[in-house]
């Protein structure tokens, strides 16, 4: 009987149009799709897990939050097996170790038992202390139990206002430890967390941020993070996409990424079955003779989830001709490939008009959004089923220049953000569409 899982790592690479304006100037859009298939032996068991919960325990969560929090732990307790180790971390303004990697036998499940009800809530959020005493005790505890998932999981309500609190340098340090192993999610608890802070340390991190609106929903998508986890097929997926010299290429949307001499580096982060993930890459294109070709490939690389081992996709390659106006005007089109353009297009301009707007920008929101809208129109024209994108654009350019709610901003955020990285909101009960909460904040 087989005692092992294969796993593939499928890439395919391709453009919105394959020509481009010999006088330089044009605009195209490489999409690279990015997969995971297992075939799964009979008796294999899912890869253990060494978890970290940093838990806010500052003032904010006093109440119904700090009970849903113990709530929580105690069911990622008797969630996890005697292989999984857990670390509990609480932090206000400063950090606490109650628990010290522990492996979840019974034993280890009565100390955690015991931690979680200590949890109490006062003072303010170092949300960078929590992260990092988190971070090291699974690093330490890699040492004795490699072949695991690593992770750390940030439960906060509120701002980071003490040690480092600039989302740039978080997320520096989050892509350092994935970088060692350790994917990095949180949950973001009612009305009051900076969803901008969060994002960028989940996504630069490996993994991903869930939105706990209700008390009562911290308890699921921490327990859905748990099931993600056991059941990935790769972690830390990273793909490589090359470009000349001569073409100047910028991702689009939330995803992580670094600009090297001639690429550039995506985070793509978890992979699961039959969850495909899509990646925009826009290409500003050169001037140059009639006829010249411009290659592009990609790579992608993935890690076994317990640790094992590495899988690799095959080069993908795609290339891109300059031609002259007449021939380069009517070419027809990748319906598919235009349409995610557009898709991942629309949702990094809602996040981004967030942004403007919760930094105080309202009109630079408003200005911004106008001028995105104006463009993705003009791409738009003679694809199918985009009007609702364009819809929804329209609708929050009615809001654009006014305050945002909170809850109405972190709607925008999360839904956008869900679509581009193709991410199943976890909580159970249904959550209104960003149609949806567009209108209804227009009517307000």
């Amino acid at each position: 009987m087989p005692t092992s899982t294969r796993t593939a790592l499928t890439l395919r690479i391709g453009l919105d149009r394959a020509l481009a304006w010999d006088a330089g100037g044009s605009v195209r859009y490489l999409v690279a799709d990015v997969d995971a298939s297992s075939t799964v032996a009979s008796d294999v068991t899912p890869p253990a897990i060494s978890l970290a919960l940093a838990i806010d325990v500052s003032g904010s969560m006093a109440g119904e939050k700090i009970a849903a929090a113990r709530d929580t732990a105690s069911a990622v307790t008797r969630a996890l097996t005697a292989r999984d180790r857990l670390t509990i971390v609480a932090f206000n303004h400063d950090a606490t170790l109650l628990l010290d990697a522990r492996a979840m036998d019974d034993a280890g499940r009565r100390d955690a038992l015991h931690a979680i009800a200590r949890l109490e809530a006062d003072g303010n959020t170092n949300l960078w202390e929590g992260w990092l005493l988190a971070g090291e005790r699974v690093a330490t505890a890699m040492r004795d139990s490699a072949k695991a998932s690593h992770r750390v999981l940030i439960l906060s309500d509120g701002q980071a206002n003490e040690g480092i609190t600039d989302p740039r340098d978080l997320a520096h340090h989050a892509g350092e430890a994935l970088a060692r192993g350790i994917i990095t999610s949180a949950v973001g608890i009612g009305n009051d967390y900076d969803e901008a802070v969060l994002g960028a340390i989940t996504e630069a991190g490996g993994g991903r941020l869930h939105d706990a609106e209700h008390a009562e929903e911290i308890s699921e998508v921490v327990l859905g993070e748990l099931i993600e986890g056991r059941t990935a097929l790769l972690e830390r997926v990273t793909l490589r996409v090359v470009v000349p010299a001569n073409v100047r290429a910028e991702v689009v949307g939330s995803w992580s990424h670094t600009v090297l001499p001639g690429a550039i580096d995506v985070m793509v982060g978890t992979l699961l079955t039959a969850n495909p993930k899509r990646v925009v890459v826009r290409l500003h294109c050169p001037a140059g003779a009639v006829g010249m070709r411009i290659p592009l490939s990609a790579t992608a690389h993935g890690m076994l989830p317990d640790g094992t081992g590495s899988v690799d996709a095959a080069t993908a390659e795609a290339e891109l001709r300059l031609a002259v106006s007449a021939e380069n005007t009517p070419q027809r089109r990748d319906i598919d490939r235009s349409v995610a353009a557009l898709a991942a297009w629309q949702a990094d301009a809602i996040r981004r008009t967030v942004s403007f707007n919760r930094a105080g920008d309202r009109r630079g929101a408003k200005h911004y959004l106008r001028r995105e809208l104006k463009w993705i129109e003009n791409y738009a024209r003679d694809l199918p089923d985009t009007a609702p994108l364009l819809a929804e654009l329209v609708l929050l350019l009615r809001r654009a220049d006014e305050e945002m709610a909170p809850r109405f901003a972190k709607a925008l955020y999360m839904e956008s953000t869900q679509r581009m990285r193709s991410e199943e909101d976890l909580r159970s009960s249904p959550q209104a569409s960003l149609m949806e909460v567009l209108q209804r904040s227009t009517q307000a």
